[in-house]
């Protein structure tokens, strides 16, 4: 097996991984950039793979007609299916010991009503694109582990004008 079989190979586990992490577990991808990355490279991978296996893609214009197929596809699908993100409206409450831990009041907009859905969560960050959401009730908030901020995130402040 040569590199370019183990690289695609390690491609493909590590974006499938991701992807059924987001999707089954508490584990959220919070850009859709950042998703729909993964999410190409998982179909993609996964696509010359079984090319590779059934020998039909042996050239590099096949492959680049497969990426190019895939990506379409996955576009396709991402504006058809896309909900839309949470977006944190209000920061409650910050760990204590930890600033990576948050209670946060999020907004999604419904996709076709005139209205949001809205949810309090509390929120591991792992990286800036990477996220541990649990659901939690506010009204058993230990004080001890947990500063109340209500930090407002989606407002905009404008420059004074002069």
């Amino acid at each position: 097996m040569n590199k370019f079989h183990i690289s695609l190979y390690s491609i493909f586990i590590i974006s499938a991984v991701i992807i059924l992490l987001n999707r089954y577990t508490a584990f959220h991808l919070t850009d859709y950039r950042v998703h729909f990355f993964f999410l190409f490279f998982a179909a993609s991978s996964f696509a010359v793979i079984f090319g590779h296996l059934f020998n039909k893609l042996k050239d590099n214009k096949s492959i680049l007609l497969t990426f190019i197929v895939v990506g379409a596809l996955c576009f396709l699908k991402a504006f058809f299916t896309w909900g839309g993100d949470w977006k944190t409206q209000t920061q409650l409450y910050r760990n204590v010991t930890n600033n990576n831990k948050s209670i946060d009041l999020q907004l999604r907009a419904d996709k076709f009503a005139f209205g949001y859905k809205k949810r309090v969560i509390e929120i591991y960050n792992i990286a800036p694109f990477m996220q541990w959401t649990t659901d939690i009730d506010t009204t058993a908030i230990d004080n001890s582990e947990w500063n109340r901020v209500d930090l407002y995130v989606n407002e905009m402040k404008l420059p004074k004008q002069e």
